[in-house]
């Protein structure tokens, strides 16, 4: 009878085939693989100089998986190092900024695969690494190269160096071709020329004062290349100095009616000026300065009108002057001192004209007496004028004449009773004379059996041309 199987037995037979199958798979990895992979990731190495790998006539399990994982490492650092490549060469120019360490990096990974040809895949590894880390390197190259070329080319194209701002743009252009702002940057390059020359242009007419050709020339600038800050600026700068040439004209025009006191020009002026600027504080002054002027003048004028009527002694008309001078400015200290004495003239030349005005009312004794004072008023005003001096006299002599009796004939029937009112009954008479002071008088006749006759009469100091005859001869 067959003895029966033990655990035992079962395991060491397990460990027995487990050995024979890790020597059977070492033997492959040693003999097969190194004949099924002998060709470098990246050609460049000289295939005919290569010498076959002697085998090894005894490898470990362990060496051999550690040969394995160099092996697959080597290979992935090489697939990563052919992306790297192709990005550099075919989108980012590198033999125009970094052909010496892309050399250095071909160089590595031609290193790399003579290693691995000859089986040393931890060499290749560390060969392929360093030509990977030169790769990498040279991409973050790139990107700095490339932020350093646009601001360059920024920076140039504003200060108008064209030279800077062409090479500046062709290593972006390299490093980035379809980058937005590195084709923006290439356009506004272009035109570069067009804005320099329109930009020298444009100073040398600001030089000259010519500012209408300068803001064309800065216009030309600025429509080649809006973006361009020094061009739009200089077209402000141009566009401001024109607006405040504009205003400094309108306010010299202003200031130069207004010096001649021509108003409504020099309003014109100023509200030109403000269409200009806007609620400017100089252009408020100076219309203020108009209407003070304006002011001023018309206060002097107005003065001088009523100093003109005083020389005339046309006393009322200066006062009137007077007053509206005050009623438009009641500040006016000159014209109110000024105005007492013209007052005090006018109330006098007043009384005076009343007085000549009505000499016959000079026949009562309470006129006459009004009139001596008005006489005795005007004779105490020193340096009398010609006006006032004609009339003292013409005063004096209503006076004199008032007060001088004058022969008055009267004649009647000797049948009509006659009576002077306010004078005397004269009775009846055929003819009588009465002597009268100048005035206005009224005498009445009566006769029974007859109408009453009533005569009025005004008696100046020439006297009565015939006698005044009254008689009642209408029969009742």
């Amino acid at each position: 009878m067959d003895k029966p199987i033990t655990t035992d037995s079962k395991q060491k037979g397990v460990q027995k085939l487990a050995i024979a199958l890790l020597l059977l798979l070492a033997s492959a990895v040693i003999f097969v693989l190194p004949s099924l992979v002998s060709e470098p990731w990246i050609s460049g190495a000289d295939q005919s100089q290569r010498v076959a790998v002697p085998s090894p006539t005894v490898v470990s399990p362990s060496t051999a998986a550690q040969k394995t994982q160099y092996r697959r490492d080597a290979q992935t650092v090489l697939a990563e190092i052919i992306q790297r490549r192709d990005r550099l060469l075919n989108k980012r120019g590198v033999e125009h900024w970094g052909a010496f360490e892309f050399k250095q990096a071909q160089k590595a990974v031609e290193r790399g695969d003579q290693e691995y040809g000859f089986g040393d895949y931890k060499d290749a590894l560390n060969s392929y690494q360093s030509a990977l880390d030169g790769l990498t390197e040279l991409e973050g190259k790139a990107h700095s190269l490339l932020q350093q070329a646009i601001e360059d080319a920024t920076v140039a194209i504003e200060d108008s160096v064209l030279s800077t701002a062409v090479n500046a743009t062709t290593l972006a252009t390299a490093i980035a071709p379809e980058n937005r702002t590195v084709i923006h940057l290439s356009q506004r390059t272009l035109t570069l020329p067009t804005v320099i020359d329109a930009m020298e242009l444009g100073d040398q007419l600001v030089a000259l004062d010519r500012l209408d050709r300068a803001r064309q020339a800065f216009t030309e600038a600025v429509t080649a290349d809006p973006e361009h800050k020094k061009a739009a600026a200089a077209l402000a700068s141009t566009e401001q100095k024109m607006t405040e040439q504009r205003f400094r004209s309108y306010m010299s025009d202003g200031f130069r009616a207004l010096d001649q006191n021509r108003f409504t020009a020099a309003t014109e002026a100023f509200e030109q000026a403000g269409t200009v600027y806007r609620a400017h504080a100089a252009v408020a002054q100076a219309l203020a300065q108009v209407e003070t002027r304006r002011s001023q003048l018309w206060v002097s004028n107005q003065i001088a009108q009523a100093t003109e009527l005083e020389a005339q002694e046309k006393w009322q008309q200066a006062v009137e002057v007077y007053k509206q001078l005050l009623a438009t400015d009641g500040t006016l200290t000159e014209v109110r001192v000024k105005q007492i004495p013209v007052t005090v003239r006018a109330d006098l030349d007043k009384r005076i004209k009343k007085t000549l005005s009505d000499p016959l009312a000079l026949s009562t004794t309470s006129q006459f007496r009004r009139g001596q004072k008005v006489l005795q008023d005007a004779s105490g005003i020193r340096n009398p004028g010609p006006v006032l001096q004609q009339q003292i006299a013409e005063l004096r002599q209503v006076l004199k004449a008032s007060q001088t009796p004058i022969q008055v004939l009267l004649t009647s029937d000797s049948n009509t009773d006659v009576t002077l009112f306010r004078v005397a009954k004269l009775g009846a008479f055929d003819k009588t004379a009465v002597s009268l002071k100048p005035g206005r008088y009224t005498v009445a006749g009566t006769r029974m059996g007859f109408r009453d006759v009533r005569i009025e009469f005004t008696l100046t100091d020439q006297g009565l041309d015939k006698p005044i005859s009254i008689s009642c001869n209408e029969a009742i």
